[in-house]
């Protein structure tokens, strides 16, 4: 449903984007496309050179002989290749203002006595100007939105969707209290402290980060989109003028913060004309809608110490509790910090939890409520705090540090999983892919380690909470089982306290969780609003950019060097605009090299050919192969069938691997296809231990009319033994075929882990195998061994323990395709 109340994104007229003012320049001088630079070879190497080598490199190649007499730039010399990049269009201009601090004031004129004086710099864009580089920039037409949205899930229009911000409550709010056919840009930004050096030196920057909730998630998380802009440059300084360097650091902050967002304040109130990416013009309203941040970042926005929420007013004693406590509210929290700049010292000071901040940044920014902007953060609240910094040590407190970590080395293998060779005690430094991975076998791994349910029941209710916030877009539904999640853990919470685990749970982050669900609603799903981005981000405008420094008065030649690397980037997506719009540099049509369906692809070429039955059932397991073959081209209809029946002698083309197509699904966006896998183990020369065996296990459908009532119902879990081409001779069935060890069906489900617990099938003593095609692989499935209580077997090691086990759990949490469709299941079961 569109806004309706009044007209939004309204277009004011016509105006050229940015790529076509340079087509019209580039054609009005009578220049190629790839100027200033001659042609597509030296603009490739230009590229190159920017982006890898720092000046010194460049002046050196430029002078060697083979770059003076065989490539024969245009450049040839340092100086005429920097000013060659300088030529190509960029982003707004860096700009560095002087912060004058002496003992406990800021000091904003020169007329003072220069004892005890620290001078900090601060670099700065102009916030506006990101905005308009962003909103008019025409890489991101078609993933660009300029007036807000009501999504729902059913046709009906009972179902609220969740997903990008525009499908949010605070757009629509928002919307409400500007002029007629405004456009609002929701400006979302992220700061952080990050460390320069790796291994030596103290050297840190504090970037400041900027994005547009107008451009589609799934674009602006991608770093290679470059969808997010360095907006600035923090000063770092240890303050040490100051009596108290931790309050003069906070007012340090918001000062700086002042003075970079102080353009939105105009801009906010009366808008600015913009030429969109869509070549319209718009009066664009940049309005800050989100702070992305970890907790002391939160904290340090907010005004409030570290003890407290920076969203509502829960006191540090009523943290663990599972309640919505009121929130902040702006404008009272800027009268408090006023009066007690005076000297008034009101008593709302202390039950806030406030600090002594005389002039926050966002008391005169319009339209925002910094503690609403405040999002829930995935990375630092779920997955680095809950899962590794607590329930992590709670539940191997419980089991035991050794017999947990045997269950995490035995762990099955699983395309894209993680295996933890020494367990998870022994790893110390841990990074976001950990957390994840480890999200995905931790109840598996702590099932049968205590007698306690409740602790299987709170450790998976957590790990549900994890997985259903990480979903890329939200229903009523979704949200509904993710606050019943919450509630499920705190009902058996105190299973850790009596166990002797935990004191309190008094825990910061536990109390963030209640924040969750109302954040979805007002700016959607967050995976669009994750400090892994902006972790991510340090990378390419911070750590990279002091590498290419000369590590001396850096930040001014990182900011220089930022630039640069913008103007490549810009040019770059020119080029792709202009050669999608013409047949200049088109790319060629890969080389088919599958064999593809509208479910999977194979190798063209066949990596394990002319194969004979003695090797599939010595080398594969396939002890049934003949029988299943048998059985299989019986049912293919009689003008398909040869005369020939299979035998012992004969031969197939056989393929280690292949890729299936996965369905789309409505909570998740970038898990497409899935790759499984199915050798045996084979050499790696004479100093390297060879490659162990792999058949990977799957879901198959068995019953296309079941499979229609959703959940597990038609599915039945298999492994995957061989992959083979059926030989003309036996009959015409041109998709590849998979020979399978069947599981006995999914029947029996176990309300204690919440998952089937499954057993092989067998047939007259033998593994029950069948033939299918391939396109009836529905998607890879994990299957963990159900171990008994207690130590267990240490030969049952990652490849060996499937073979060494009979019964098996279907791992629910291992991805979140699987994960959704336990969810429906118990849902029809309740």
């Amino acid at each position: 449903m569109e806004f309706t109340k009044h007209p939004a994104g309204t277009a004011l007229g016509e105006a050229k984007t940015s790529f076509e003012m340079m087509q019209d320049i580039q054609d009005a001088a009578g220049q190629g496309t790839y100027a200033p630079f001659a042609d597509r070879e030296e603009w490739e190497l230009a590229e190159w050179l920017i982006s890898n080598a720092n000046q010194r490199a460049i002046e050196d190649f430029l002078k060697l002989p083979i770059a003076r007499n065989w490539t024969q730039p245009s450049y040839r010399s340092k100086y005429l290749f920097m000013k060659a990049i300088d030529q190509l269009p960029t982003g707004p201009e860096w700009s560095c203002e002087l912060v004058r601090v002496r003992g406990d004031e800021l000091i904003e004129n020169d007329e003072v006595d220069e004892e005890n004086v620290e001078e900090l710099e601060l670099w700065l864009r102009d916030p506006v100007a990101c905005v308009k580089e962003l909103i008019s920039n025409p890489a991101f037409q078609g993933n660009m939105a300029y007036a807000p949205e009501k999504v729902y899930a059913d046709p009906e229009g009972q179902t609220r969707r969740f997903d990008e911000m525009w499908t949010g409550d605070w757009w629509w709010e928002t919307q409400h209290r500007l002029p007629a056919g405004s456009t609002i840009a929701p400006v979302i930004l992220a700061s952080d402290k990050t460390e320069l050096t790796r291994f030596r030196g103290d050297k840190t920057a504090w970037p400041v980060y900027l994005t547009i909730g107008n451009i589609s998630k799934h674009v602006r998380r991608q770093p290679a989109s470059h969808a997010s802009v360095l907006l600035g440059y923090l000063p770092v300084s240890k303050l040490h003028s100051f009596e108290d360097n931790s309050v003069a650091g906070y007012r340090l902050f918001h000062y700086c913060m002042k003075k970079l967002l102080h353009p939105l304040v105009a801009a906010g109130n009366e808008g600015v004309e913009m030429a969109c990416a869509d070549g319209q013009i718009r009066r664009v309203f940049p309005i800050v809608a989100a702070y992305v941040g970890d907790h002391p970042e939160q904290c340090l926005i907010a005004c409030c110490a570290e003890n407290r929420c920076p969203k509502c007013l829960a006191r540090a004693n009523q943290r663990g509790e599972n309640t919505q406590f009121q929130p902040r509210n702006q404008a009272q929290t800027a009268q408090v910090l006023h009066t007690q700049a005076t000297g008034q010292y009101p008593p709302e000071f202390i039950a806030h939890g406030l600090r002594p901040i005389f002039s926050p940044f966002w008391s005169d920014l319009p339209y925002t409520d910094i503690f609403t902007c405040i999002t829930s953060d995935i990375l630092h609240q779920l997955l680095q705090g809950l899962l590794k910094d607590h329930l992590k040590k709670w539940c191997t407190d419980i089991a035991g540090k050794v017999d947990f970590d045997a269950r995490f080395r035995a762990m099955p293998y699983f395309p894209g999983l993680r295996h933890w060779k020494q367990g998870i005690s022994k790893v110390k430094q841990w990074t976001a892919g950990d957390h994840k991975q480890l999200q995905r076998v931790f109840v598996t791994a702590l099932v049968g380690t205590t007698p306690h349910h409740d602790v299987i029941k709170a450790g998976s209710a957590l790990i549900d909470f994890i997985h259903i916030a990480q979903y890329h877009s939200h229903t009523d539904d979704t949200i509904l089982a993710l606050q019943q999640a919450l509630d499920d853990f705190h009902d058996r919470k105190d299973i850790f306290i009596e166990l002797g685990c935990r004191g309190h749970f008094n825990i910061p982050k536990l109390h963030s969780l209640t924040h969750y669900v109302s954040t979805i609603k007002m700016f959607g799903s967050l995976d669009g609003l994750n400090t892994e981005h902006s972790e991510r981000l340090h990378i390419d405008y911070a750590k990279k950019a002091y590498a290419k420094s000369n590590h001396k008065d850096y930040t001014i030649q990182m900011t220089k060097w930022l630039q640069r690397q913008e103007a490549v980037i810009w040019f770059n997506a020119f080029l792709d605009w202009r050669h999608r719009n013409t047949d200049d540099g088109a790319p060629t049509a890969a080389l088919n090299t599958f064999f593809t369906g509208p479910q999977y692809r194979v190798p063209k070429r066949p990596n394990l050919p002319k194969k004979r039955v003695k090797y599939l059932v010595e080398q594969h397991g396939a002890v049934g192969f003949i029988d299943a073959l048998k059985a299989f081209i019986n049912t293919l209809p009689y003008d398909r069938r040869q005369c020939f029946e299979p035998n012992i002698h004969d031969c197939f083309d056989c393929f280690s691997n292949m890729v299936i197509s996965l369905q789309p699904h409505e909570h998740i966006s970038n898990d497409n296809t899935a790759r499984i896998r199915c050798h045996p183990q084979y050499p790696n020369g004479p100093r390297k231990p060879p490659t162990p065996a792999r058949f990977d296990t799957v879901l198959v459908l068995d019953d296309e009319v079941e499979r229609e009532r959703g959940g597990f119902h038609g599915l039945r879990a298999a492994e995957v033994r061989a992959l083979f081409l059926l030989p003309p001779h036996l009959g015409d069935f041109s998709e590849p075929l998979a020979y399978v060890h069947w599981f006995k069906p999914f029947n029996h489900f176990d309300d204690t882990v919440r998952m089937f617990r499954i057993s092989r099938s067998t047939r007259n003593r033998q593994p029950n195998s069948a033939i299918v095609p391939v396109s009836r692989l529905i998607q890879p499935c994990h299957l963990v061994p159900r171990y008994p209580s207690g130590a267990i077997n240490l030969a049952q090691i990652h490849i060996h323990a499937i073979a060494l086990t009979d019964t098996f759990y279907l791992n629910r949490y291992i991805n979140l395709r699987i994960f959704e469709q336990y969810r429906q299941h118990m849902l029809e079961r309740a």
